[in-house]
């Protein structure tokens, strides 16, 4: 599509240069979209934090591409919808007398700094602040939800295998286990404000926040709890 529009304009140009108008090449199309995407990273930038910088390369050009010289400024239009991408579609206007237009790409590299393992992490493995490391990382070329935060992911349970050195993603991670089949637990039967606590053996593993089946000790009637902590599950009356 870039290319059928830079040619596009290159015969547009061919039809308005017999009128004697001064051509910009792709030489100088270049320099004019690299002094722009100077100042646009820095807009970048600030979507990342201060830790955060961006890599820009301008894709080649066609050399044929002779565009009519604008007496106005260029008008430059990003077209990435507000969202960080390796790719950006840069939209460069002529907007007064030789109007013309054309998408030059831009590929991006973005680097943030992000969680990293430093030891293998095997599944149902809780996480520790000895596992992980933050390391710069180019993060346009990572797919998923990437952690940036280390409290975001220590005390969390390993879902999925976790390579050495590789990045660690939310979808890999989930709450770790805070009531195991067959322990025994207390259960708080709550009734408007009357709580009654008592004991009883878990069914099922449990995460915050889950539904488990537990037994009473006392009754061996099974009730559905809610887990709210460790060795801790509440029950609606």
């Amino acid at each position: 599509m870039v290319r059928n529009l830079l040619m596009h304009a290159v015969f547009f140009a061919a039809i308005l240069s017999a009128g004697g108008a001064q051509a910009m090449d792709s030489i100088a199309l270049r320099k004019s979209v690299e002094h722009f995407m100077a100042g646009y990273a820095d807009k970048l930038l600030s979507r990342l934090g201060r830790n955060g910088r961006v890599e820009y390369t301008v894709a080649a050009l066609d050399t044929r591409v002779t565009l009519p010289d604008c007496p106005a400024p260029l008008v430059f239009e990003p077209r990435d919808q507000g969202q960080l991408s390796t790719r950006i579609n840069l939209q460069v206007s002529c907007t007064r007398g030789n109007v013309w237009s054309v998408y030059v790409p831009v590929d991006l590299n973005i680097y943030q700094p992000v969680i990293i393992a430093v030891r293998p992490l095997m599944r149902g493995q809780d996480i520790t602040a000895a596992d992980l490391q933050l390391s710069e990382a180019n993060t346009s070329r990572l797919t998923g939800q990437f952690l940036t935060d280390l409290s975001s992911a220590i005390g969390m349970s390993v879902k999925r295998p976790i390579a050495q050195g590789s990045a660690v993603f939310m979808e890999q991670l989930e709450a770790p286990l805070m009531i195991r089949r067959g322990e025994v637990v207390t259960i708080s039967a709550e009734s408007g404000v009357v709580a009654v606590k008592m004991q009883g053996v878990a069914l099922t593993d449990g995460r915050r926040g889950e539904r488990i089946r537990i037994k009473n000790k006392g009754s061996s009637k099974i009730v559905e709890g809610q887990v709210v902590g460790p060795g801790l599950a509440t029950v609606r009356m």
